[in-house]
């Protein structure tokens, strides 16, 4: 059965760390901002997050981006 893959928003994720547990593990927390276009480049979305995370106390782990895709019957 074909299908079509119809792009949808794509989401901003970036972990930070938030202080150190009793066995010195790293506490997290992460912060998602939705709505990015999925025409979006990585570059740009990276530009936006490096932003964003210097505007923190804390540091950053990581930055994902989550794209939705809708797939429906062609």
């Amino acid at each position: 059965m074909p299908v079509s893959v119809n792009p949808k928003d794509s989401k901003l994720k970036i972990t930070f760390s938030t202080g150190v547990d009793g066995n010195g593990k790293d506490i997290k927390s992460s912060k998602t901002y939705t709505s990015i276009k999925p025409a979006a480049t990585d570059e740009d979305i990276f530009a936006v997050a490096s932003t964003l995370i210097g505007l923190q106390k804390n540091t950053a782990l990581n930055v994902e981006r989550l794209d939705q895709k809708e797939i429906v019957e062609a």
